[in-house]
């Protein structure tokens, strides 16, 4: 296997919709999971015919989608797998993402011709478990997010002819690759067949233990220290990923994928972050630095704050967020939908409220728009200071060519809220 120069961008896909905007935005490959058969139950907005629309669409312009179906199921819930990995067969994605052996070694059997992905549940964190995976046909490993850049170059030099994946942009779990019980325990909903609640972006709060439980546990008079506020203590919740500054040190690792976590975001959010590391990576591969406006993009987004995550060393409140789940606001607000754009001006479906006051851009493949904010006129063509809200109509001026199904109206602020 000749190692990549450059390693594909590889984006989230929770609809037909986001297919078509990672596409534009800049991904070589998407995946998407199989409803009941992927760790996205939440948010999974696929029907079989999204399933092979979104194949066809990016099969169409050279690029790739992998399907999803890294569940990992008690026995009950395996007898009816056969017939779902048949229909998505059908469909000829690029590969499987999975990470149960009893199902791998079914659709192996069933479809030698479609690559296998071992999914980061399989918690892949030596050279060793690479090599044992191969030689059961896996195509691609991707790794646990446990590793740090030298682990990673150490089994990339020892692992010469395999296709490596890493995480490099979304959401951490605070168990090892997100095999977590958190939800399962708390909640009844197991994260390890679909249906995590984030349980561990939740608040909680410290309650003396009774006399009996203090005996029991042999802690008589004696209590965890831990600090909390008014509004409790995030215990498990970590910062979001971003690798952005730290894409210098991976490029040369030779890896064959970057994954950008989140099939439960928004299109927007798929859009923002694959243009961001599409503008990163070309730039490195042209012998320059990361753009600003990569930054730019990642700095503009709600997040918990951002890390390195484990790809290099921190201290513990480096990771974590214990203050609060959403830190970060952002500054970029989705205000409205572009339903047409003629003689121009463009007609916009709004979704929040915006005024004349406020700076108003279109998001597009091409890069931001700006917008004259006092041509603001209502769905009869008079002037209006203000789009009240979702359910309303109105047009802005706009002389510049773009794809109105491909680009969203954003009320810019002018600092990142904190």
């Amino acid at each position: 296997m000749m190692l990549p120069d450059i390693p594909e961008i590889l984006a989230p896909a929770g609809s037909l919709t986001h297919v078509k905007i990672a596409a534009a935005y800049g991904a070589d490959a998407v995946y998407a999971g199989i409803p009941r058969w992927s760790l996205r139950v939440r948010g999974n907005g696929f029907t079989p015919d999204d399933f092979a629309a979104g194949i066809e669409h990016m099969h169409a312009q050279g690029k790739k989608f992998f399907a999803v179906l890294n569940v990992i199921p008690h026995m009950r819930r395996t007898v009816s797998f056969k017939s779902a990995l048949d229909a998505v067969a059908a469909l000829k994605p690029d590969a499987f993402i999975m990470a149960d052996p009893g199902l791998i070694m079914q659709a192996r059997s069933s479809y030698p011709d479609i690559p296998i992905h071992l999914s980061v549940q399989a918690n892949t964190v030596n050279s060793g478990t690479v090599k044992f995976w191969q030689q059961q046909g896996i195509r691609r490993c991707i790794l646990a997010r446990e590793l740090t850049l030298s682990e990673i170059a150490m089994i990339r030099e020892d692992c010469p002819d395999m296709e490596l994946e890493i995480f490099a942009h979304g959401a951490l779990c605070i168990a090892v690759s997100g095999r977590c019980l958190i939800s399962g325990l708390l909640a009844r909903r197991d994260a390890n067949v679909g249906a995590c609640t984030n349980s561990c972006r939740w608040g909680f709060k410290v309650h003396s233990l009774s006399a009996e439980l203090e005996e029991y546990h042999n802690r008589p008079g004696q209590l965890m220290q831990l600090d909390e506020d008014e509004h409790g203590s995030y215990l498990f919740n970590s910062k979001d990923l971003c690798t952005l500054s730290l894409l210098p040190q991976i490029l040369p690792l030779k890896l064959n994928s970057l994954k950008i976590e989140g099939r439960s975001r928004s299109p927007f959010y798929c859009a923002a972050i694959c243009r961001a590391y599409r503008l990163a990576v070309d730039a490195l591969a042209a012998g320059h630095r990361v753009p600003d406006e990569s930054f730019e993009i990642v700095n503009s987004l709600p997040s918990r704050d951002y890390t390195t995550g484990l790809l290099v060393p921190h201290r513990p409140d480096e990771t974590q967020q214990y203050e609060t789940n959403c830190p970060h606001p952002g500054k970029w607000l989705v205000v409205g939908a572009v339903t047409d754009h003629t003689a121009g001006r463009i007609n916009i479906r709004v979704k929040n409220k915006f005024s004349t006051q406020d700076k108003l851009f279109l998001f597009t493949p091409g890069g931001m728009i700006e917008l004259d904010s006092g041509s603001l006129q209502d769905v009869h063509g008079n002037p209006c200071t203000l789009a009240p809200g979702d359910g309303y109509q109105v047009s802005l001026a706009c002389k510049e060519d773009f794809d109105p199904e491909l680009s969203f109206l954003i009320r810019s602020s002018s600092t990142r809220a904190n």
